[in-house]
């Protein structure tokens, strides 16, 4: 079951694509991702009434969309996959020598993203805390449904598309396995979807691919694909949209309004992009508004709009109470805003793991290979035009020298104009990390991110199209500014206006010898964040076990959270010991605590939050036999316990276990 459900579910998008004869095989690809997450939002969400997301549940429900895709296929005369040309386009790319690098180091970071995605255990904040949370109980409980007492309301105020996803994976596999897989196959959908765009902007094959391979190189970008966040598939839904759109045709339309109401299902901030795709949108008039439209109706009634009535229902909020949105929010003001967009721009200067020494290496190469290039095409082609390859070929290799001394400067004049970029929090210093919860996009994405919309605004005639895009990242700074404070978070949410404007970097890729300098950096920078990382890293003193050998209480112990990783690592494995694989267990967590790992690996253990002020009567009632107690603001609740008769134990001082004396049933409903 646990390849035969996916499997399914990828036969009915291929069915489907293959039923809406699209002009080509990028529009295929897009749509069928679109197909795909669709498939998956519609039936978690339509067999949750019913408690009937089960393995039985999910495959009645896939062989009943493709019998009717089928149906459909088969009623349309079974035309086939548009996959003409392929073959040509594949030969032409590994006939370039530099092209043929840049799909060896993008196979390398998929592969070895596939591997850590599919075999080590989750460990990084966000996930442990709410993401796969919310996706355990849902699958305990075969439903998509409000979470009683659940510790922290992202649980279940947040958009929950991304989880369904998870929850789709868990239910197939019958264990957390494919947690990260959600993360991994929205970064494939985004680079079709950025190489489809670059195509259809006017720029060569080669170019377009070079582009879309160097975007899964970005630090951000490579260290969320192994996790169970939600920031890749956010940022799939309106690069997906952008690429239908600049397709033209009416089908393609409707399937970029259906992207984006399902984006509105994942993260909210998605709508941010909506200007900039409104302006690719435009040239169409009102007709290809209103399909735009009807598309996007679609998407959010199949996959966004049940998140805000489960608020509105148990908050009276269509955005519930706002934990997590609303204790970072600030009223709209130029100052305000200005502070977020100086010091996000900050937080985009990231040096990643590169040490000062391999810097000034790259800078040592940078300048003679510009002098070179300088000297080479002056000869031939004048002073100018050798200026101009110069840099292309120099720059890119000066990237992290450039990075290293500018963020000074920037940090100097944001003081001197009264909106400094220091944040307290995490100290007045360039990223030198590689965290898939701060890190940006390396010194590469710093260049290109500034260098790709310089050349579209220095065009005589720019492409409107390209003005667009060009604009995607500072206008989405700017609007989320608007609203939102400044964490060392927002990084992440960076992510989204990113894969949009990546379509660019194809234009600072046209030549060889430029693309080859960016590559080198960009393949280095990769491969330290991967093999370094904070939470999953393969190399260096850090890496007391691979990533593949793992297990969640190892992986515990990996996790920069210091000391809480380890103390929590050592109550698991107490945990794991003590507690039978089939029981039920009560939790009292404090907000924001680790709470994934007690449903176990193979999500074995069936979880009850109960309510602080009741916890001792509401685990008696419920014949609960197990109960953990935080050790943090919960923790005088564990002695309600002990003055009734239970005993107590310590977890490594992370979390505290109370036993019901005598004999219990331990389940909810027994007796």
């Amino acid at each position: 079951m646990i390849f035969l459900l996916p499997f399914l579910a990828v036969a009915v998008a291929i069915v489907v694509v293959a039923s809406l004869r699209l002009p080509g095989v990028v529009s295929a690809l897009v749509a069928g991702y679109v197909a795909l997450v669709t498939n998956i939002a519609l039936l978690t969400w339509a067999l949750s009434p019913f408690h009937a997301v089960t393995q039985a549940g999910l495959l009645v429900g896939e062989l009943v969309l493709l019998a009717a895709a089928v149906a459909v296929w088969w009623r349309r005369g079974r035309p086939r996959l548009p996959l003409g040309g392929v073959s040509a386009a594949v030969r032409e790319l590994l006939g370039d020598p530099v092209t043929a690098l840049f799909l060896v180091v993008l196979a390398g970071v998929l592969g070895y993203e596939l591997v850590v995605a599919l075999t080590a255990a989750p460990n990084n904040y966000d996930s442990l805390t709410y993401h796969l949370s919310r996706a355990a109980d849902w699958k305990q409980h075969a439903s998509i449904e409000w979470i009683a007492n659940a510790p922290t309301a992202r649980m279940n105020e947040f958009q929950p598309l991304a989880e369904q996803e998870i929850l789709f994976g868990f239910v197939a596999a019958g264990s957390g396995v494919l947690y990260a897989l959600p993360q991994f196959v929205a970064q494939l959908a985004i680079l079709a979807a950025v190489y489809g765009a670059s195509r259809r902007l006017g720029f060569e094959r080669l170019p377009a691919t070079r582009g879309a391979a160097l975007l899964a190189t970005f630090g951000s970008v490579a260290l969320q694909a192994t996790t169970a966040q939600n920031d890749l598939v956010a940022a799939s839904f309106p690069i997906v949209a952008a690429c239908l759109l600049l397709g033209g045709t009416s089908l393609e339309t409707v399937l970029a309004g259906v992207a984006l109401g399902l984006g509105v299902g994942a993260k909210l901030t998605t709508v941010l992009t909506w200007p900039v795709l409104a302006w690719l949108a435009w040239p169409g008039g009102r007709t290809r508004a209103k399909r735009l439209l009807q598309g996007g109706a679609v998407g959010f009634l199949l996959g966004g709009l049940w998140g805000f009535v489960l608020n509105l229902v148990h908050t009276g909020h269509v955005l519930g109470h706002g934990q997590g949105r609303t204790d970072q929010s600030v009223s709209p003001s130029v100052v305000t805003d200005a502070q977020t967009f100086a010091r996000l721009v900050y937080r985009l200067l990231d040096l990643g793991l590169l040490t000062n020494g391999k810097i000034w290496a790259f800078a040592a190469v940078g300048v003679v290979v510009g002098v070179a290039v300088f000297v080479a095409v002056g000869r031939r082609f004048g002073a100018q035009r050798s200026v101009i390859a110069a840099a292309a070929v120099a720059i890119p290799l000066l990237a992290p020298a450039i990075v290293l001394g500018v963020a000074p400067a920037v940090a100097w004049f944001t003081k001197l104009i009264g909106i400094p970029v220091h944040d307290p929090a995490v100290g007045f210093k360039l990223n030198r990390d590689a965290n898939e919860d701060s890190s940006a996009f390396g010194a590469i994405g710093a260049y290109t991110l500034i260098a790709a919309p310089l050349v579209v605004f220095a065009a005589r005639r720019a492409d409107r199209r390209l003005v667009a895009l060009a604009l995607a990242l500072p206008l989405y700074i700017v609007l989320l500014g608007l609203y939102a404070g400044y964490n060392i978070w927002l990084t992440r949410f960076l992510v989204v206006p990113v894969a949009l404007a990546a379509p660019l970097f194809a234009v600072l890729l046209r030549s060889r010898l430029a693309a080859a300098a960016v590559l080198a950096v960009a393949a280095t920078t990769v491969f330290y964040t991967l093999a370094y990382s904070d939470t999953k890293p393969a190399l260096g003193r850090a890496a007391a076990y691979l990533p593949w050998d793992l297990t969640q209480s190892r992986a515990l112990a990996e996790s920069p959270a210091e000391p809480t990783g380890r103390r929590a690592a050592a109550a698991l494995l107490v945990y794991d010991r003590i507690v039978p694989a089939d029981a039920c267990v009560g939790a009292v967590l404090d907000p924001d605590e680790w709470s994934y790992p007690l449903w176990g690996p193979h999500l074995q253990h069936k979880l009850y939050f109960l309510p602080s002020l009741a916890a001792l009567a509401t685990a008696v009632n419920e014949n609960l036999r197990y109960v953990i107690v935080s050790t943090g603001a919960n923790a005088p609740i564990a002695d309600q316990f002990t003055a009734a008769g239970w005993h107590r134990r310590s977890l490594g001082g992370y979390w505290t276990l109370v036993t019901a004396p005598g004999h219990v049933s331990g389940c909810p409903g027994s007796d």
